[in-house]
């Protein structure tokens, strides 16, 4: 599936976290949101966010974007799902529940970052990294992140 723009197809962070709040909404019983979300942010809830780190050289394509330029295809990056919980309104025995879910979700998820959540892109690796565990005021966050491996597809790019 072509990308609508190039500027469409390089918006990596909205596509990924955008299938992450897609299978992570249908199967954990607390709200996810992505970085970009303008909603309330209640709790228990877990934020997801994508940040491309670095490109491998090796990979140029020519005619991606256009007949004469040659365009970087292979990424990585981080995937962090924050999982937040608030003790202030009993949430605290349920934090630990919540943040297994994610992380079997995000462990088995292979099958759910395909063409109909990531049109333009293909996932190589998913891996975790670190679990990172904090507190502020009456909250209880736990950071999930994980190393993210993923490619343009040859038929994303925009003509």
């Amino acid at each position: 599936m072509a990308a609508s723009s190039i500027e469409d197809l390089l918006n990596f962070e909205t596509h990924f976290e955008s299938a992450a709040v897609t299978f992570l909404n249908d199967e954990i019983s607390i709200d996810v949101f992505g970085t970009l979300s303008e909603s309330e942010l209640t709790t228990p809830r877990i934020e997801v966010q994508m940040e491309v780190t670095t490109s491998e050289f090796t990979s140029l394509r020519e005619g991606g974007a256009a007949p004469t330029t040659k365009d970087f295809t292979d990424y990585e990056g981080i995937f962090t799902a924050n999982v937040v919980t608030d003790n202030a309104v009993g949430q605290a025995g349920n934090h630990a529940t919540y943040r297994a879910q994610c992380r079997k979700m995000l462990l088995y998820s292979g099958t759910n970052w395909d063409s109909s959540t990531l049109p333009y892109y293909d996932l190589k690796w998913l891996q975790p990294t670190e679990s990172t565990y904090s507190t502020s005021d009456d909250f209880q966050v736990t950071a999930l992140t994980w190393s993210v491996k993923f490619a343009i597809r040859d038929d994303a790019w925009p003509s």
